[in-house]
Protein backbone atom coordinates (compact mmCIF):
# COMPACT_ATOMS: atom_id res chain seq x y z
CA UNK A 1 0.00 0.00 0.00
CA UNK A 2 1.28 3.44 -0.92
CA UNK A 3 1.54 6.01 1.87
CA UNK A 4 1.88 9.75 2.02
CA UNK A 5 4.94 11.08 3.82
CA UNK A 6 3.44 11.74 7.26
CA UNK A 7 1.88 8.27 7.37
CA UNK A 8 5.20 6.72 6.34
CA UNK A 9 7.12 8.73 8.94
CA UNK A 10 4.66 7.62 11.63
CA UNK A 11 5.16 4.02 10.53
CA UNK A 12 8.93 4.20 11.14
CA UNK A 13 8.73 5.78 14.58
CA UNK A 14 7.56 9.37 14.07
CA UNK A 15 9.69 11.51 16.38
CA UNK A 16 11.86 8.58 17.40
CA UNK A 17 15.47 8.34 18.56
CA UNK A 18 16.92 9.27 15.16
CA UNK A 19 14.70 12.32 14.77
CA UNK A 20 15.48 13.40 18.34
CA UNK A 21 19.23 13.27 17.61
CA UNK A 22 18.81 15.25 14.39
CA UNK A 23 16.65 17.83 16.16
CA UNK A 24 19.21 18.23 18.96
CA UNK A 25 22.07 18.71 16.49
CA UNK A 26 20.16 21.37 14.57
CA UNK A 27 19.20 23.05 17.87
CA UNK A 28 22.90 23.31 18.77
CA UNK A 29 23.71 24.81 15.40
CA UNK A 30 21.00 27.43 15.85
CA UNK A 31 22.32 28.20 19.34
CA UNK A 32 25.87 28.82 18.12
CA UNK A 33 24.73 30.78 15.04
CA UNK A 34 22.50 33.27 16.84
CA UNK A 35 25.17 35.46 18.56
CA UNK A 36 26.45 36.54 15.14
CA UNK A 37 23.23 38.38 14.33
CA UNK A 38 23.12 40.37 17.61
CA UNK A 39 26.85 40.71 18.26
CA UNK A 40 26.79 44.41 17.40
CA UNK A 41 24.79 45.09 20.58
CA UNK A 42 28.18 44.95 22.32
CA UNK A 43 30.68 45.22 19.47
CA UNK A 44 28.97 48.43 18.31
CA UNK A 45 28.26 49.88 21.75
CA UNK A 46 29.28 53.48 22.37
CA UNK A 47 31.40 53.90 25.54
CA UNK A 48 31.55 57.12 27.54
CA UNK A 49 33.98 59.57 25.91
CA UNK A 50 35.41 63.09 26.11
CA UNK A 51 37.42 65.28 23.80
CA UNK A 52 41.14 65.01 24.53
CA UNK A 53 42.47 68.27 25.94
CA UNK A 54 38.99 69.83 26.15
CA UNK A 55 37.12 68.02 28.95
CA UNK A 56 33.92 69.30 30.47
CA UNK A 57 32.23 70.28 27.21
CA UNK A 58 29.91 68.33 24.96
CA UNK A 59 32.49 66.77 22.59
CA UNK A 60 30.02 66.75 19.71
CA UNK A 61 29.29 70.50 19.85
CA UNK A 62 32.83 71.86 19.99
CA UNK A 63 34.07 74.42 17.50
CA UNK A 64 36.44 73.70 15.92
CA UNK A 65 35.40 70.02 15.96
CA UNK A 66 37.25 67.65 18.25
CA UNK A 67 40.01 65.72 16.50
CA UNK A 68 40.86 63.13 19.16
CA UNK A 69 38.68 61.40 21.74
CA UNK A 70 39.37 59.62 25.00
CA UNK A 71 37.13 56.64 25.75
CA UNK A 72 36.17 54.77 28.88
CA UNK A 73 38.33 51.70 29.43
CA UNK A 74 35.34 49.65 30.57
CA UNK A 75 35.16 47.91 27.18
CA UNK A 76 36.31 48.32 23.59
CA UNK A 77 34.14 48.39 20.49
CA UNK A 78 34.28 49.40 16.86
CA UNK A 79 33.00 52.78 18.05
CA UNK A 80 36.02 53.44 20.27
CA UNK A 81 38.51 51.96 17.81
CA UNK A 82 37.35 53.89 14.75
CA UNK A 83 35.90 57.01 16.43
CA UNK A 84 32.30 56.35 15.38
CA UNK A 85 30.92 59.18 17.49
CA UNK A 86 29.31 62.58 16.91
CA UNK A 87 28.90 63.10 13.16
CA UNK A 88 30.06 59.50 12.51
CA UNK A 89 27.75 57.99 15.14
CA UNK A 90 25.30 56.50 12.63
CA UNK A 91 28.00 54.36 10.99
CA UNK A 92 27.80 51.64 13.64
CA UNK A 93 24.05 51.35 13.09
CA UNK A 94 24.60 51.22 9.34
CA UNK A 95 26.84 48.17 9.83
CA UNK A 96 23.91 46.36 11.46
CA UNK A 97 21.57 47.59 8.74
CA UNK A 98 23.94 46.17 6.11
CA UNK A 99 23.90 42.83 7.90
CA UNK A 100 20.11 42.80 7.73
CA UNK A 101 20.22 43.89 4.10
CA UNK A 102 22.51 40.94 3.37
CA UNK A 103 20.08 38.73 5.26
CA UNK A 104 17.24 40.15 3.18
CA UNK A 105 18.96 39.09 -0.03
CA UNK A 106 20.22 35.78 1.35
CA UNK A 107 16.89 34.39 2.46
CA UNK A 108 15.51 34.78 -1.05
CA UNK A 109 18.57 33.83 -3.13
CA UNK A 110 19.79 31.02 -0.91
CA UNK A 111 16.24 30.04 0.03
CA UNK A 112 15.50 29.34 -3.61
CA UNK A 113 18.77 27.39 -3.87
CA UNK A 114 17.61 25.29 -0.92
CA UNK A 115 14.48 24.32 -2.85
CA UNK A 116 16.56 23.42 -5.90
CA UNK A 117 19.76 21.88 -4.53
CA UNK A 118 18.64 20.58 -1.16
CA UNK A 119 18.31 21.74 2.44
CA UNK A 120 21.41 19.98 3.78
CA UNK A 121 23.84 21.03 1.06
CA UNK A 122 22.75 24.66 1.34
CA UNK A 123 22.95 24.57 5.14
CA UNK A 124 26.44 23.04 5.29
CA UNK A 125 27.89 25.35 2.64
CA UNK A 126 26.40 28.44 4.27
CA UNK A 127 27.71 27.59 7.75
CA UNK A 128 31.25 26.90 6.51
CA UNK A 129 31.36 30.20 4.64
CA UNK A 130 29.88 32.07 7.62
CA UNK A 131 32.67 30.85 9.91
CA UNK A 132 35.27 32.17 7.45
CA UNK A 133 33.57 35.56 7.12
CA UNK A 134 33.19 35.98 10.88
CA UNK A 135 36.88 35.15 11.38
CA UNK A 136 37.86 37.80 8.82
CA UNK A 137 35.64 40.39 10.51
CA UNK A 138 37.73 40.16 13.69
CA UNK A 139 40.76 41.49 11.79
CA UNK A 140 39.20 44.30 9.78
CA UNK A 141 40.98 47.65 9.94
CA UNK A 142 38.17 50.13 9.30
CA UNK A 143 34.41 50.45 9.41
CA UNK A 144 34.06 49.88 5.67
CA UNK A 145 35.82 46.52 5.77
CA UNK A 146 33.83 45.55 8.84
CA UNK A 147 30.52 46.56 7.25
CA UNK A 148 31.36 44.46 4.19
CA UNK A 149 31.93 41.37 6.35
CA UNK A 150 28.64 42.02 8.14
CA UNK A 151 26.83 42.23 4.81
CA UNK A 152 28.37 38.97 3.58
CA UNK A 153 27.73 37.32 6.94
CA UNK A 154 24.11 38.42 6.88
CA UNK A 155 23.71 36.95 3.39
CA UNK A 156 25.12 33.60 4.52
CA UNK A 157 23.33 33.59 7.88
CA UNK A 158 19.97 34.28 6.25
CA UNK A 159 20.26 31.50 3.70
CA UNK A 160 21.86 28.91 5.97
CA UNK A 161 19.52 29.69 8.86
CA UNK A 162 16.41 29.28 6.74
CA UNK A 163 17.69 26.04 5.20
CA UNK A 164 18.46 24.67 8.66
CA UNK A 165 15.02 25.60 9.93
CA UNK A 166 13.25 23.94 7.01
CA UNK A 167 15.50 20.88 7.37
CA UNK A 168 14.37 20.65 10.99
CA UNK A 169 10.66 21.16 10.41
CA UNK A 170 10.44 18.77 7.45
CA UNK A 171 11.37 15.93 9.78
CA UNK A 172 8.42 16.52 12.11
CA UNK A 173 4.90 15.17 12.31
CA UNK A 174 1.99 17.64 12.66
CA UNK A 175 1.20 16.62 16.25
CA UNK A 176 4.75 17.49 17.36
CA UNK A 177 5.23 20.64 15.32
CA UNK A 178 4.14 23.42 17.68
CA UNK A 179 6.06 22.15 20.73
CA UNK A 180 9.27 21.40 18.84
CA UNK A 181 9.08 24.63 16.85
CA UNK A 182 8.96 26.54 20.13
CA UNK A 183 11.82 24.56 21.65
CA UNK A 184 13.91 25.13 18.52
CA UNK A 185 13.32 28.88 18.63
CA UNK A 186 14.20 28.88 22.34
CA UNK A 187 17.80 28.30 21.27
CA UNK A 188 17.92 31.96 20.20
CA UNK A 189 16.77 33.12 23.64
CA UNK A 190 19.42 31.09 25.44
CA UNK A 191 22.04 32.35 22.98
CA UNK A 192 21.18 35.99 23.76
CA UNK A 193 21.66 35.37 27.49
CA UNK A 194 24.92 33.52 26.79
CA UNK A 195 26.21 36.40 24.67
CA UNK A 196 25.54 38.83 27.52
CA UNK A 197 27.60 36.63 29.86
CA UNK A 198 30.45 36.31 27.34
CA UNK A 199 30.47 40.06 26.69
CA UNK A 200 30.57 40.76 30.43
CA UNK A 201 33.78 38.77 30.82
CA UNK A 202 35.36 39.54 27.44
CA UNK A 203 35.42 43.31 27.00
CA UNK A 204 37.57 43.44 23.84
CA UNK A 205 35.41 43.41 20.71
CA UNK A 206 37.91 41.49 18.57
CA UNK A 207 38.34 38.77 21.20
CA UNK A 208 34.56 38.51 21.61
CA UNK A 209 34.14 38.13 17.85
CA UNK A 210 36.83 35.44 17.68
CA UNK A 211 35.30 33.53 20.59
CA UNK A 212 31.94 33.37 18.81
CA UNK A 213 33.69 32.35 15.60
CA UNK A 214 35.57 29.50 17.29
CA UNK A 215 32.43 28.28 19.05
CA UNK A 216 30.63 28.07 15.71
CA UNK A 217 33.63 26.40 14.06
CA UNK A 218 33.85 23.82 16.85
CA UNK A 219 30.53 22.26 15.84
CA UNK A 220 30.64 22.92 12.10
CA UNK A 221 30.72 19.15 11.60
CA UNK A 222 27.21 18.88 13.08
CA UNK A 223 25.29 19.54 9.83
CA UNK A 224 27.22 16.70 8.20
CA UNK A 225 25.63 14.30 10.69
CA UNK A 226 22.10 15.21 9.61
CA UNK A 227 20.84 13.58 6.38
CA UNK A 228 19.08 15.39 3.58
CA UNK A 229 15.36 15.98 4.10
CA UNK A 230 13.47 12.91 2.94
CA UNK A 231 10.51 15.16 2.11
CA UNK A 232 12.71 17.20 -0.21
CA UNK A 233 14.13 14.05 -1.83
CA UNK A 234 10.60 12.84 -2.53
CA UNK A 235 9.57 16.23 -3.92
CA UNK A 236 12.45 16.02 -6.41
CA UNK A 237 11.32 12.63 -7.67
CA UNK A 238 14.05 10.78 -5.76
CA UNK A 239 11.42 8.47 -4.30
CA UNK A 240 13.69 5.46 -3.83
CA UNK A 241 16.21 7.47 -1.81
CA UNK A 242 13.45 8.85 0.40
CA UNK A 243 11.97 5.37 0.92
CA UNK A 244 15.38 3.90 1.81
CA UNK A 245 15.99 6.71 4.29
CA UNK A 246 12.65 6.06 6.00
CA UNK A 247 13.37 2.33 6.26
CA UNK A 248 16.75 3.16 7.81
CA UNK A 249 15.00 5.44 10.32
CA UNK A 250 12.73 2.56 11.29
CA UNK A 251 15.67 0.24 11.99
CA UNK A 252 17.55 2.83 14.05
CA UNK A 253 14.40 3.80 15.94
CA UNK A 254 13.93 0.19 17.02
CA UNK A 255 10.52 -0.13 15.39
CA UNK A 256 9.16 -3.67 15.65
CA UNK A 257 8.19 -5.17 13.38
CA UNK A 258 10.45 -2.95 11.30
CA UNK A 259 9.18 -2.39 7.76
CA UNK A 260 11.63 -3.68 5.16
CA UNK A 261 10.11 -1.49 2.47
CA UNK A 262 8.20 1.77 2.36
CA UNK A 263 6.24 2.73 -0.75
CA UNK A 264 5.55 6.45 -0.98
CA UNK A 265 2.85 7.98 -3.13
CA UNK A 266 4.39 9.98 -5.95
CA UNK A 267 2.15 13.04 -6.21
CA UNK A 268 4.01 14.71 -9.02
CA UNK A 269 1.99 13.19 -11.84
CA UNK A 270 -0.54 16.03 -11.85
CA UNK A 271 2.23 18.58 -12.34
CA UNK A 272 3.73 16.96 -15.42
CA UNK A 273 3.75 19.34 -18.31
CA UNK A 274 3.31 22.35 -16.05
CA UNK A 275 5.97 24.99 -15.62
CA UNK A 276 7.86 25.12 -12.34
CA UNK A 277 6.70 27.60 -9.74
CA UNK A 278 8.66 30.66 -8.68
CA UNK A 279 8.49 33.77 -6.53
CA UNK A 280 5.98 35.50 -8.82
CA UNK A 281 3.55 32.60 -8.38
CA UNK A 282 3.11 33.70 -4.77
CA UNK A 283 1.27 36.77 -6.08
CA UNK A 284 -0.56 35.52 -9.20
CA UNK A 285 -3.78 34.32 -7.57
CA UNK A 286 -5.98 36.47 -5.30
CA UNK A 287 -6.21 34.30 -2.17
CA UNK A 288 -2.51 33.44 -2.04
CA UNK A 289 -1.56 37.03 -2.89
CA UNK A 290 -3.66 38.34 -0.01
CA UNK A 291 -2.09 35.86 2.40
CA UNK A 292 1.40 36.77 1.28
CA UNK A 293 0.88 40.53 1.68
CA UNK A 294 -0.49 40.13 5.22
CA UNK A 295 2.27 37.70 6.18
CA UNK A 296 4.94 40.04 4.79
CA UNK A 297 3.57 42.95 6.85
CA UNK A 298 3.47 40.72 9.94
CA UNK A 299 7.06 39.53 9.51
CA UNK A 300 8.19 43.12 8.94
CA UNK A 301 6.48 44.26 12.15
CA UNK A 302 7.87 41.37 14.19
CA UNK A 303 11.45 41.96 13.10
CA UNK A 304 11.25 45.74 13.41
CA UNK A 305 10.04 45.55 17.01
CA UNK A 306 12.14 42.52 17.97
CA UNK A 307 15.49 43.97 16.98
CA UNK A 308 14.51 47.46 18.05
CA UNK A 309 13.66 46.21 21.55
CA UNK A 310 16.69 43.91 21.70
CA UNK A 311 19.27 46.53 20.75
CA UNK A 312 17.42 49.16 22.76
CA UNK A 313 17.67 47.12 25.97
CA UNK A 314 21.00 48.72 26.90
CA UNK A 315 19.48 52.22 26.72
CA UNK A 316 16.82 51.51 29.35
CA UNK A 317 19.10 52.51 32.20
CA UNK A 318 21.07 50.33 34.58
CA UNK A 319 23.58 47.65 33.65
CA UNK A 320 23.62 47.04 29.90
CA UNK A 321 24.69 43.40 30.32
CA UNK A 322 21.83 42.69 32.74
CA UNK A 323 19.31 44.45 30.51
CA UNK A 324 20.45 42.54 27.45
CA UNK A 325 20.31 39.24 29.34
CA UNK A 326 16.81 40.08 30.60
CA UNK A 327 15.70 40.76 27.03
CA UNK A 328 16.73 37.19 26.25
CA UNK A 329 15.36 35.66 29.44
CA UNK A 330 11.83 36.97 28.82
CA UNK A 331 11.83 35.08 25.54
CA UNK A 332 11.94 31.74 27.38
CA UNK A 333 8.52 32.08 29.11
CA UNK A 334 7.31 33.59 25.83
CA UNK A 335 8.32 30.35 24.12
CA UNK A 336 6.47 28.26 26.69
CA UNK A 337 3.42 30.49 26.42
CA UNK A 338 3.37 30.34 22.64
CA UNK A 339 3.69 26.55 22.73
CA UNK A 340 0.60 26.30 24.91
CA UNK A 341 -1.38 28.98 23.09
CA UNK A 342 -0.65 27.71 19.57
CA UNK A 343 -2.15 24.33 20.41
CA UNK A 344 -4.91 25.45 22.77
CA UNK A 345 -6.36 28.64 21.34
CA UNK A 346 -5.02 28.38 17.81
CA UNK A 347 -2.45 30.00 15.53
CA UNK A 348 -4.47 33.09 14.54
CA UNK A 349 -5.56 34.33 18.00
CA UNK A 350 -2.06 33.68 19.37
CA UNK A 351 -0.49 35.81 16.65
CA UNK A 352 -3.00 38.64 16.89
CA UNK A 353 -3.12 38.88 20.69
CA UNK A 354 0.66 38.80 21.14
CA UNK A 355 1.14 41.54 18.54
CA UNK A 356 -1.59 43.59 20.19
CA UNK A 357 0.10 43.35 23.61
CA UNK A 358 3.50 44.16 22.12
CA UNK A 359 2.09 47.17 20.29
CA UNK A 360 0.43 48.61 23.39
CA UNK A 361 3.60 48.05 25.45
CA UNK A 362 5.75 49.88 22.89
CA UNK A 363 3.34 52.82 22.85
CA UNK A 364 3.53 52.81 26.65
CA UNK A 365 7.33 53.05 26.52
CA UNK A 366 6.98 55.93 24.08
CA UNK A 367 4.77 57.92 26.46
CA UNK A 368 7.32 57.49 29.28
CA UNK A 369 10.29 58.70 27.25
CA UNK A 370 12.11 61.60 28.97
CA UNK A 371 10.14 60.98 32.19
CA UNK A 372 12.24 61.49 35.30
CA UNK A 373 12.39 59.41 38.47
CA UNK A 374 13.30 55.83 39.28
CA UNK A 375 9.66 54.72 39.27
CA UNK A 376 9.12 55.95 35.73
CA UNK A 377 12.41 54.38 34.66
CA UNK A 378 11.38 51.04 36.17
CA UNK A 379 7.95 51.24 34.54
CA UNK A 380 9.60 51.92 31.19
CA UNK A 381 11.82 48.86 31.64
CA UNK A 382 8.84 46.67 32.59
CA UNK A 383 6.88 47.83 29.56
CA UNK A 384 9.84 47.29 27.24
CA UNK A 385 10.30 43.74 28.56
CA UNK A 386 6.55 43.13 28.21
CA UNK A 387 6.78 44.31 24.63
CA UNK A 388 9.78 42.04 24.06
CA UNK A 389 7.87 39.10 25.50
CA UNK A 390 4.83 39.81 23.32
CA UNK A 391 6.84 40.22 20.15
CA UNK A 392 8.79 37.05 21.00
CA UNK A 393 5.53 35.09 21.18
CA UNK A 394 4.58 36.54 17.80
CA UNK A 395 7.98 35.87 16.24
CA UNK A 396 7.98 32.33 17.62
CA UNK A 397 4.52 31.77 16.11
CA UNK A 398 4.95 33.44 12.74
CA UNK A 399 7.30 30.77 11.34
CA UNK A 400 4.81 28.04 12.15
CA UNK A 401 1.72 29.95 11.07
CA UNK A 402 3.27 31.09 7.78
CA UNK A 403 4.50 27.62 6.85
CA UNK A 404 0.98 26.29 7.45
CA UNK A 405 -0.65 28.94 5.24
CA UNK A 406 1.67 28.47 2.25
CA UNK A 407 1.46 25.61 -0.29
CA UNK A 408 4.16 22.95 -0.22
CA UNK A 409 5.31 23.73 -3.76
CA UNK A 410 6.15 27.29 -2.67
CA UNK A 411 6.69 26.88 1.07
CA UNK A 412 10.44 27.45 1.27
CA UNK A 413 10.33 30.19 -1.35
CA UNK A 414 7.41 31.83 0.43
CA UNK A 415 9.17 31.66 3.78
CA UNK A 416 12.18 33.22 2.09
CA UNK A 417 10.12 36.15 0.82
CA UNK A 418 8.49 36.58 4.24
CA UNK A 419 11.87 36.48 5.91
CA UNK A 420 13.06 39.06 3.39
CA UNK A 421 10.27 41.34 4.58
CA UNK A 422 11.36 40.72 8.16
CA UNK A 423 14.94 41.69 7.40
CA UNK A 424 13.67 44.91 5.85
CA UNK A 425 12.32 45.64 9.33
CA UNK A 426 15.74 44.70 10.68
CA UNK A 427 17.39 47.11 8.25
CA UNK A 428 15.15 49.97 9.36
CA UNK A 429 15.24 49.30 13.13
CA UNK A 430 18.82 50.57 13.74
CA UNK A 431 18.13 53.75 11.75
CA UNK A 432 15.18 54.92 13.91
CA UNK A 433 16.83 55.84 17.28
CA UNK A 434 18.79 58.80 15.82
CA UNK A 435 15.40 60.41 15.08
CA UNK A 436 14.44 60.03 18.74
CA UNK A 437 13.41 57.18 21.01
CA UNK A 438 9.77 58.29 20.82
CA UNK A 439 9.77 57.95 17.04
CA UNK A 440 11.29 54.48 17.29
CA UNK A 441 8.80 53.13 19.83
CA UNK A 442 5.89 54.75 17.99
CA UNK A 443 6.93 52.86 14.85
CA UNK A 444 7.29 49.60 16.77
CA UNK A 445 3.88 50.00 18.39
CA UNK A 446 1.84 51.08 15.38
CA UNK A 447 3.18 48.40 13.03
CA UNK A 448 2.51 45.70 15.63
CA UNK A 449 -1.08 46.87 16.12
CA UNK A 450 -1.65 47.02 12.35
CA UNK A 451 -0.39 43.45 11.97
CA UNK A 452 -2.64 42.28 14.81
CA UNK A 453 -5.71 43.60 12.99
CA UNK A 454 -4.68 42.12 9.63
CA UNK A 455 -3.86 38.70 11.09
CA UNK A 456 -7.42 38.36 12.38
CA UNK A 457 -8.54 38.17 8.74
CA UNK A 458 -6.38 35.11 8.01
CA UNK A 459 -7.75 31.55 8.33
CA UNK A 460 -7.00 29.31 11.30
CA UNK A 461 -4.65 26.40 10.53
CA UNK A 462 -4.69 24.41 13.77
CA UNK A 463 -5.51 20.74 13.09
CA UNK A 464 -5.94 21.38 9.38
CA UNK A 465 -4.20 19.56 6.54
CA UNK A 466 -2.10 22.16 4.82
CA UNK A 467 -2.30 23.14 1.15
CA UNK A 468 0.21 21.46 -1.10
CA UNK A 469 -0.61 23.33 -4.32
CA UNK A 470 -1.76 26.82 -5.18
CA UNK A 471 -5.15 25.43 -6.18
CA UNK A 472 -5.61 23.99 -2.69
CA UNK A 473 -5.68 27.59 -1.44
CA UNK A 474 -7.88 28.99 -4.19
CA UNK A 475 -10.50 26.25 -4.41
CA UNK A 476 -12.66 27.09 -1.43
CA UNK A 477 -13.47 26.32 2.20
CA UNK A 478 -11.53 23.89 4.35
CA UNK A 479 -12.29 20.21 4.59
CA UNK A 480 -13.39 19.02 8.04
CA UNK A 481 -10.75 17.42 10.21
CA UNK A 482 -11.76 13.83 10.85
CA UNK A 483 -8.95 12.73 13.16
CA UNK A 484 -6.93 15.63 14.57
CA UNK A 485 -4.62 13.29 16.42
CA UNK A 486 -3.50 11.51 13.25
CA UNK A 487 -2.07 12.73 9.95
CA UNK A 488 -4.79 12.75 7.31
CA UNK A 489 -3.77 10.64 4.34
CA UNK A 490 -4.15 12.04 0.89
CA UNK A 491 -3.18 10.93 -2.57
CA UNK A 492 -4.60 13.91 -4.40
CA UNK A 493 -1.96 16.57 -3.89
CA UNK A 494 0.59 17.81 -6.38
CA UNK A 495 3.80 17.70 -4.38
CA UNK A 496 5.42 14.81 -2.56
CA UNK A 497 6.59 16.92 0.35
CA UNK A 498 3.79 17.21 2.87
CA UNK A 499 3.86 19.98 5.38
CA UNK A 500 5.34 19.17 8.72
CA UNK A 501 2.42 20.78 10.48
CA UNK A 502 -1.32 20.58 10.46
CA UNK A 503 -4.06 18.31 9.29
CA UNK A 504 -7.18 19.60 7.17
CA UNK A 505 -7.15 21.50 3.87
CA UNK A 506 -7.14 25.20 4.62
CA UNK A 507 -7.91 28.05 2.29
Amino acid sequence: MKLDFDAALEKVGGFGFVQQIHFTLLFLMQFFQTPFIVLLAFVGKEPAFICKGRPGSDPCKLQPPCKEYLYSKNFTSIVSEWDLVCERKANAGYAQSLLMFGYLIGVVAVGRASDKFGRRRTFVGGILALVVVQFISAFTQNIYQYALTRFLGGFLYGGAGLAGYVLMLEGLLPKKSALLNSIFNCSCSVAIVSLAVMAYYIRDWRHLTLLNCFLMASIVIVPLLVPESARWLASQGRITEAEDQLVNFGRRNGVWPCPTTITLTDKREETKGKSSVGVLDLFRTPMLRRRMIILMITWFSCCLAYYGLTFGASSLGGNMYVNFALSGIVEIPATLLSTYALNRIGRRPTMASSLFIAGLACLGVMTLQKSEGSEMSSMQTYLALTGKMGISVAFNSVYLYSSELLPTVLRNTGLGVCSMSARLGGVIAPTLPPYGEKVAYLAFGLTALLSAVLDMTLPESLNKQLPETIMDIEKGPSMPVLHPEKPMLSADNDDKVQSDRGLGVNS
